[in-house]
């Protein structure tokens, strides 16, 4: 019988992740990245002939923060990671130097990897690049964000 390391509930060998707290089992080695493809349909793209929408991330609030942060991405490149210089900094081992990019385009916003070494992660997905929808999760690290658009 196994245990879940971060809440203790009882696990199973084939269960990737504990039913409980959702934490990753770490008895299962993986080894395959999904990155999700969205049809034109079903792309971001709030305004017929082009984008001109305003974004935000929402960080949750994690282990060693003082509440939310909230970080406006009007740029067309906003970089996340541990070095000072990112747009959106996060001081922490789980976060690559340059972990990740998020991307303004004519159709909305992209999230892309940058070769990071714990990866990035869009609604609990390890991701290479993928567009971006209201409402969603992303994860650098042990930082969790929320997706805004406005």
């Amino acid at each position: 019988m196994n245990y879940c390391p971060e809440c203790g509930a009882t696990t199973t060998e084939n269960m990737r992740y504990c039913g409980n707290c959702g934490a990753r089992l770490a008895h299962v080695d993986s080894t395959v990245a999904y990155s999700p493809v969205f049809s034109d349909e079903e792309a971001l793209s709030p305004i017929e002939g082009g984008f001109n929408g305003a974004a935000l991330i929402e960080l949750d609030q994690v282990e060693g923060t003082a509440g939310r942060r909230m970080h406006d991405i009007g740029e067309e490149v906003v970089t996340v990671g541990r070095s000072p210089q990112s747009s959106i900094f996060l001081d922490d081992v789980t976060v690559s130097r340059e972990h990740a990019e998020i991307l303004r385009g004519g159709r909305g916003y992209r999230i892309r990897d940058v070769g990071s070494l714990n990866g990035t992660y869009v609604n609990r997905v390890r991701v290479d690049a993928v567009d971006l929808r209201n409402g969603d999760e992303i994860q650098v690290g042990k930082y969790r964000f929320k997706f805004v658009f406005t």
